[in-house]
């Protein structure tokens, strides 16, 4: 523990490979606070003509729950641009749909959206984390205060 799996185009040097491993296992030892006798890295290339299906849509697509480092680009898009703002999820519609939901499974009678988006804010601030580029627990509290003011605008 841990294993790491990098994944790259085919073509890079067997020394470019070699200090690639180097400076992970030195990161990862520091960081995790491990001995390097526990860290093992394994190295899958990759074409460019099959990265799109063999790397981007199983790693990246679909496992967003995971996914702790996004790109900046994404080969789907319809020129190949860098993923834009509007690719995003709606902010609105989330909190929208969420809100709705939540008054379904009120049996009180009383539900008041506002409320429920507090206590979500409260709770669970990370769920809001697909519509922005920081996570929330890198903000400052600052930072914090002026998200959950940005989520209660859209409700």
């Amino acid at each position: 523990m841990p294993h790491i799996i990098v994944k790259l185009y085919a073509g890079k040097s067997a020394q470019q490979k070699k200090d690639l491993t180097e400076k992970i296992v030195n990161s990862v030892v520091e960081v995790i606070d491990c001995e390097e006798t526990a860290v093992s890295v394994a190295i899958e290339e990759f074409t460019p003509h099959d990265w799109a299906e063999s790397v981007y849509r199983p790693d990246i697509l679909e496992s967003q729950a995971t996914l702790l480092k996004e790109p900046g680009y994404n080969p789907f898009s319809s020129k190949g641009e860098e993923k834009k703002q509007n690719d995003r999820p709606n902010l609105m519609d989330f909190v929208r749909q969420a809100a709705a939901h939540a008054a379904e499974e009120d049996t009180s009678g009383m539900f008041n959206p506002m409320s429920w988006l507090d206590l979500e804010l409260e709770d669970n601030p990370q769920s809001f984390d697909p519509f922005f580029d920081t996570p929330w627990n890198e903000l400052s509290d600052r930072k914090k205060g002026e998200r959950m003011m940005d989520v209660r605008r859209v409700l």
